[in-house]
């Protein structure tokens, strides 16, 4: 196969092209994102109730919970958790499982618990799933929070109307709440409960259904939206209705206001008022594409923000996201000109060029397959790219080297380059493995991590797979098509006569330098192996 392809250059000229074509077009295509996307293995199940205390919600709620759940296949673990007036119990699944059943199971067994107390909120059943955030904004400045909370609406209003953008949710900002205080006067002179009117509020405060009319095009649904939520809708609920007494509203007897929930924890920046917005990357989104969209449309808000008010983003995995993929790329273009550098100098300019594009042709063709694997670009992918940087070359460099050598006893290009790489194919074939074996391992890691760390180990093992593939059989392709010495000419001559000076000299001073030190250290093995041991030992102490 290595003497076919050395022959047939057409053949290796047109792989290399499907792969770098291939992975120019794969690149454009394929989906990025900040970390990959995985499924948790989680489902959550929570139970309010009300005025509970946690020994009452540990008694009447996780304990049902826990006998309905223990017997289900497909569950590795659970822990509950009591509080005041609420519970919660988290479910690990079995890694491999099908989350989809395990969790309609567990729905259906919460479903037929009996025994609950009849005060109890309805049960929610919830399967966790890993939103991909992108970017964060932050509004901030020194006014009420009731103005602040409106204009983080405007603006999640005004992201949303971007093609780009599909979720946006607002992060640590206090949720609306009518507060209604009722004087113990007015209770007394209505003779009146709070129980009362809280079951009058309820009451009146709710959609209706109000039945159904058949009509010549169907049934049509009658419903009264009775649903209040404003203080000026609930001080027209009627109170007191009596025959011979005046009408009295809620308005009459007690004090309304919008306002904020008064527990749970309300953001500041600098000490002052803060809302947060948190913009999420959905589908085949692209966080970088949403990121610059975000900027753009601040710029246009900026203008629309009251005095004292300001805008900052706070966090920004796209920015990450950018800069590792400009790390490797920066990294690799710096590897393939040392690359290219090194072998120009010490074997020839052609040898070292077709050297280079091996592992130009090993990185770009990765891209064409990882789509196969199910990996994205991605900052756990891409770092499997910087790792595998510094192995891709080894067999190229060892293939090339020996064609090298294998020309400067033949004059036949084409019988140097096949008895070269067939010499070291088995030790490129086994060094490549050893590599790939010790990456392995890491693609069978169970659970929320394995699914986290799974795009490193397929990155390395694709591009090394490749980079054996183009050495043993692309590279002796081009090294055996490549010109002779004697037909440079001109400029090719010149710079080809000082390479050669300069691999002389080199080898010159290997001769007269390190050959008599290696026959020293060769002779007097076990002084060498003291010193090795001690320089050991010092590094270690130190």
């Amino acid at each position: 196969m290595i003497g076919w392809m050395a022959q047939n250059s057409v053949a290796a000229n047109l792989l290399m092209i499907i792969l770098l074509g291939g992975g120019i077009w794969s690149a454009t295509v394929i989906q990025k994102e900040v970390f990959p996307e995985s499924e948790l293995d989680l489902v959550e199940v929570e139970v309010g109730y009300p005025g509970a205390s946690p020994q009452d919600v540990e008694q009447g709620i996780l304990r049902p919970v826990e006998g309905a759940i223990r017997g289900i296949d497909g569950i590795k673990r659970f822990d509950s958790e009591a509080r005041e007036g609420n519970g919660e119990v988290y479910i690990e699944l079995v890694p491999g499982q099908d989350r989809i059943k395990v969790f309609q199971d567990i729905e259906q067994a919460i479903n037929r618990i009996r025994t609950f107390p009849d005060q109890i909120e309805g049960p929610e059943v919830r399967l966790q799933s890993r939103r991909r955030e992108v970017i964060e904004v932050v509004l901030y400045g020194e006014v009420n929070v009731w103005t602040l909370r409106q204009l983080a609406e405007q603006l999640r209003d005004t992201l949303l109307s971007a093609e780009e953008i599909t979720q946006v949710e607002l992060s640590r900002a206090p949720r609306y709440m009518t507060h209604i205080e009722i004087p113990r006067q007015h209770l007394r002179k209505y003779g009146l409960t709070l129980s009362e009117v809280s079951d009058i509020i309820r009451r009146n405060s709710q959609d209706v259904a109000a039945g159904s009319v058949q009509t010549s095009a169907g049934e049509i649904l009658l419903r009264v939206n009775g649903r209040k939520q404003w203080a000026d809708e609930f001080a027209g609920i009627e109170v007191v209705a009596g025959r011979d007494g005046p009408l009295v509203t809620l308005g009459d007897i007690a004090e309304i206001r919008d306002g904020f929930e008064e527990a749970g924890f309300h953001s500041q920046f600098s000490q002052t008022p803060s809302v947060e917005l948190d913009v999420y990357r959905v589908g085949k989104q692209s966080p970088i594409e949403i990121a610059e969209v975000v900027k753009q449309k601040m710029k246009g808000f900026e203008s629309r923000l009251p005095p004292g008010v300001t805008w900052r983003i706070d966090r920004n995995n796209a920015e990450e996201f950018r800069r590792r993929l400009q790390l490797v790329t920066d990294n690799a273009i710096l590897a393939v000109v040392i690359v290219f550098v090194i072998l120009a100098l010490f074997l020839e300019i052609r040898l070292a060029f077709w050297v280079m594009m091996g592992m130009v042709v090993s990185f770009i063709g990765g891209l064409l397959f990882l789509p196969v694997t199910g990996v994205s670009v991605n900052m756990i992918s891409l770092f499997g790219f910087l790792v595998v940087l510094g192995i891709v070359v080894d067999d190229a460099v060892v293939v090339g080297e020996n064609v090298y050598d294998k020309r400067q006893l033949t004059p036949d290009l084409r019988k140097a380059a096949v008895r070269g790489t067939t010499e070291v194919a088995s030790p490129v074939v086994f060094s490549i493995l050893t590599n790939i074996v010790a990456f392995i391992p890491l693609i069978f890691i169970p659970g929320d991590t394995g699914n986290f760390w799974r795009p490193l180990p397929i990155v390395v093992i694709v591009v090394l797979l490749l980079s054996l593939f183009e050495s043993l059989f692309i590279l002796p392709s081009h090294l055996a098509h490549s010109r002779k010495v004697n037909r440079r000419t001109g400029p090719a001559l010149a710079i080809h006569n000082a390479q050669q000076r300069f691999s002389q000299l080199f080898r010159r001073l290997v001769d007269l330098l390190y050959g008599p030190l290696l026959r020293f250290c060769l002779r007097h093995r076990y002084v060498t192996a003291s010193i090795a041991t001690g320089l050991f030992v010092l590094i270690a102490a130190y």
